[in-house]
């Protein structure tokens, strides 16, 4: 990891140190603002379909500023734009070289043998496989609408079993980002109600105009997805639903979930047709873990994230769940208070 890039991201960003990874691919890691704080970090893995700040998308927004003003050491994935080249990465890079540099990085930096881990959407496939590939390197895997029994996805299945993803891999290399955001909007069509519900009432206010607005850019910010991984998820995942089967190939080995020995929090939204509660808690069955957890909140797949009531419905949930399982707590440091 090379140090430092920049402390600070563009307008609404939280201050944060920004490191290259490997391949263009960045970590950022959120200025603290308390002293002390939890010894286990948290990663949060973005979808490889968006830009990683969803995570930190306005500063009324903000999942990963929460996490940190809980005193937790966050540190955001931002994967790096695919290259023009045919094969493109696929699972393993995303998987093994990046991921694993990335998680090798922090652990070197904090130094811990352990970090937690939470993964939103297809950010979730990925830090799944990478927790049941490299089980020693998690102690807690938060999974956020990832789904993983991929024949209970609905229509997405249906469209999976008849999409050409061979030839069109082979003819375009990686995923032209116009692709990806034409199958957003048409899906998004299905979910204005849901949609509405998460940030209508921002449009009542200055500031949750602001709100709508850096979402509106979240989403018009796409990037190409590579070629041989989206192969891989359609086929393998969507498909044949090769990664609940405990037969996904990857870098020479086939992924089995019954690996998985961390703790788990999977976590679905109600309003969610791309990821039903059915499809996500498949992990808890097929995870080795003796400590699993499961809930469903209101939202749809983007509103449970940032949505109005995320703040009270989601992430103060997932901070209650941490706070026992990331090591002492901070106040620990100053003995006991009475």
């Amino acid at each position: 990891m090379t140090a430092a890039t920049a402390t600070k991201a563009r307008a609404h960003r939280s201050p944060a140190e920004v490191y290259d990874v490997v391949d263009g691919m960045r970590l950022h890691r959120l200025h603290a603002t308390s002293e002390e704080q939890y010894p286990v970090p948290i990663v949060l893995v973005p979808s490889l379909l968006s830009k990683w700040y969803v995570f930190d998308l306005h500063p009324a927004r903000s999942m990963a500023a929460f996490l940190r003003d809980h005193q937790y050491d966050v540190w955001v994935v931002d994967w790096a734009k695919p290259h023009r080249k045919r094969p493109t990465p696929g699972f393993e890079h995303y998987v093994d070289d990046y991921l694993g540099a990335a998680i090798d990085d922090i652990t070197g930096a904090v130094d811990v043998d352990q970090v937690s881990m939470l993964g939103y959407s297809l950010g979730g496939v990925m830090a799944t496989v990478f927790a049941a590939s490299y089980p020693e390197r998690i102690r807690n895997l938060i999974t956020l609408t990832t789904p993983i029994d991929f024949h209970r996805t609905g229509l997405t299945a249906m469209w999976a079993r008849y999409f050409p993803v061979d030839p069109f891999v082979d003819f375009w290399g990686n995923v032209p980002g116009w692709f990806i955001r034409a199958n957003f909007s048409v899906s998004a069509i299905a979910r204005v109600p849901a949609l509405w519900q998460a940030f209508g009432e921002d449009m009542k206010t200055a500031e949750g105009r602001s709100v709508v607005r850096a979402v509106r850019r979240w989403i018009n910010d796409g990037v190409p997805v590579a070629g041989e991984m989206y192969r891989t998820l359609v086929r393998d995942c969507y498909k044949h639903n090769l990664l609940l089967r405990g037969g996904l190939p990857i870098g020479g080995r086939r992924v089995r979930l019954d690996a998985i020995d961390a703790a788990i929090l999977t976590i679905t939204a109600a309003e969610d047709p791309l990821c039903p509660p059915a499809s996500a808690e498949a992990l808890n069955r097929a995870a080795a873990s003796e400590d699993e957890t499961a809930i469903t909140v209101p939202g749809s797949h983007l509103g449970a994230v940032i949505g109005q009531r995320a703040h009270h419905l989601l992430w103060t949930r997932i901070v209650d769940w941490l706070e026992h399982r990331s090591g002492h707590h901070p106040a620990d440091w100053y003995g006991d208070v009475t």
